[in-house]
């Protein structure tokens, strides 16, 4: 890390200061690597510390002050590579620049839906890497990632045109009421958003998990989840099958509504269409088996690639 000017590493002030304090010791100082989930008690117990600091109301001073005949300047050329140097360049360019308010607004929403649907709040980097998991389909990815940022020209931001826009911005199934992303993912009375919901209750239900009503905190927090077993080790399997699930319902429900109002002129579709289309997308055989284990009904009576057997999805419990 500092042969390469910790360039694009998380809390180098941290590690920085931590560091040039084991260079001002006269004695020799070892560090021993720790494999995670060992049941060694350091370890357990600086993961303990972690979670009281990530859930403290306010931060812990800490002195980082770093002697001057410390300091780095840099990274050494020897070790600098053309990527290495164009990752510095960016990093000392994007210094200083902030979010725009929206955007810094639905990280913390995402920050709290998380915390209160998994009990760890992510930091803003692992919440922006998280939506490129693999898990996400490419297209899910981009639409939450410009919710995010509030992007989407939808809802308000067609009142900031001329009046013959401004009716693109209510929705003509409610009233009238603004169409935001809000609006369209967990309010809306046209067909589409509470079916789909009530179908991924039902399902996620079935695989053991609680389920939380439908919020924009807990639709931008969908690619962080955290669920352990009984023995406290995170149970992936069940944190795949979250971030499938709710990212597909998220996609359909957007991509329904488009539908209905671009291409449909509002015309909207039926409980049944709406039902069909999130069957259909679930039955993806790339990812059914995995996906569907153990929440299917009579799955021990099933041949082991089931896909291609009728009726099974239809009789989920």
């Amino acid at each position: 890390m500092e042969d390469n000017g910790y360039i694009e590493i998380p809390d180098k002030d941290i590690l920085q200061s931590m560091i040039a304090s084991y260079h001002r010791r006269k004695q020799v100082s070892t560090v021993n690597w720790v494999k995670k989930c060992s049941g060694h008690h350091g370890n357990s117990r600086a993961d303990s510390l972690a979670e009281e600091g990530a859930q403290a109301e306010e931060a812990d001073y800490i002195n980082l002050e770093i002697p001057l005949s410390l300091r780095l300047s840099g990274a050494k050329l020897a070790k600098m590579s053309q990527n290495h140097a164009y990752r510095a360049l960016r990093e000392r360019k994007n210094r200083g620049i902030s979010h725009r308010k929206s955007t810094a607004e639905n990280v913390k929403r995402a920050q709290l839906g998380a915390l209160t649907a998994f009990g760890v709040k992510p930091k803003e980097a692992a919440l922006w890497k998280s939506l490129k998991h693999r898990d996400i389909d490419r297209n899910t990815t981009y639409l939450l990632w410009m919710t995010m940022h509030d992007a989407y020209r939808i809802g308000s931001k067609w009142l900031n045109f001329g009046p013959q826009y401004h009716e693109r911005g209510y929705c003509k199934h409610c009233n009238d009421n603004l169409e935001d992303m809000e609006h369209i993912m967990t309010l809306c009375k046209t067909p589409g958003q509470k079916e789909i919901w009530n179908l991924t209750r039902k399902i996620l239900e079935k695989r053991g998990i609680q389920w939380q009503p439908p919020s924009m905190a807990n639709i931008l927090s969908c690619s962080v989840p955290v669920f352990k077993s009984r023995n406290g080790i995170r149970d992936s399997g069940k944190e795949r099958f979250f971030r499938i699930i709710m990212s597909m319902s998220i996609q359909i429900i957007w991509n329904t509504r488009c539908e209905r109002v671009i291409q449909n002129d509002g015309t909207p579709f039926s409980s049944t269409q709406i039902c069909n289309r999130w069957l259909a997308k679930a039955l993806q055989k790339d990812l059914v088996l995995e996906t569907w284990s153990s929440v299917i009904k009579d799955e021990h009576q099933l041949p082991r690639d089931w896909t291609e057997t009728d009726g099974v999805l239809v009789g989920m419990e």
